[in-house]
């Protein structure tokens, strides 16, 4: 393939419906950077699959335990944005040497989690949502890590991660971040939770921290902290 540009993530993301259409032509790809540096390719989903495909191009890419076949069909849409190495593979212990890639980990190892152990069928989990926050003289954006939705499309679940040996010190700022989120994406009804989540894996068991906040009954920071910050510390099962 040939580059058809180079972007900064920034820029594409106000043009990304016009990029999902040019990378259907052709060889057409493009790579979007972050400070200079390339974080991320945008293909099209049939040049994908036929990278897939061959074999000598597949190495790397596995997007669950024994589950490829079952899984690949299922992901892919129209056009396959790869964010980064977290959106749809694992990274290699080799690649865990910054808080960074930590985290990559830790929303991969998330989703695998939510479909194979909490039994969230694949449509309605969403990864990395850039959402318009707060008041509208001061509108920003926060990306949510993570977005479970119901059935119906209204948004259930909302998902921050950290690494690990952050959780504590971050714990303020992410559960705020997380209020925000919600109430913008707050329409026909409410998500029911929020979630603070890291997970480590030593070499005999993993470890997890999990904060799930009941967003339906407290539904700002100040209201959750004047209740004495309750939470609890597992992820909701899935509910039909």
């Amino acid at each position: 393939m040939r580059a058809k540009t180079t972007l900064s993530i920034t820029s594409a993301r106000k043009n990304i419906f016009g990029i999902a259409e040019e990378v259907q032509k052709g060889d057409v790809y493009y790579t979007l950077t972050e400070r200079g540096c390339p974080k991320m390719v945008v293909l099209s989903a049939k040049k994908f699959e036929a990278l897939w495909e061959n074999k000598n191009n597949s190495r790397g890419f596995c997007l669950s335990d024994g589950g490829e076949r079952k899984y690949a069909s299922q992901v892919f849409a129209k056009t396959l944005i790869i964010r980064d190495e977290s959106r749809v593979v694992y990274l290699s212990g080799d690649n865990q040497k910054t808080k960074e890639q930590e985290e990559n980990l830790v929303k991969a190892q998330l989703y695998v989690e939510l479909v194979e152990k909490h039994k969230y069928p694949l449509d309605l989990v969403e990864f990395g949502r850039y959402v318009k926050v707060g008041p509208k003289e001061g509108k920003h954006y926060i990306e949510a890590d993570v977005i479970v939705n119901c059935e119906k499309g209204n948004v259930k679940m909302i998902f921050e991660v950290s690494a690990f040996s952050d959780f504590e010190e971050k714990t303020d700022k992410v559960i705020c971040d997380l209020f925000e989120l919600a109430n913008s994406l707050s329409w026909i009804k409410k998500p029911e939770y929020v979630v603070y989540f890291s997970r480590t894996c030593g070499k005999d068991e993993a470890k997890e921290k999990i904060m799930t906040i009941n967003y339906a009954k407290f539904n700002t920071f100040s209201a959750w902290k004047k209740a004495g910050r309750p939470f609890e510390n597992k992820i909701p099962e899935f509910r039909n």
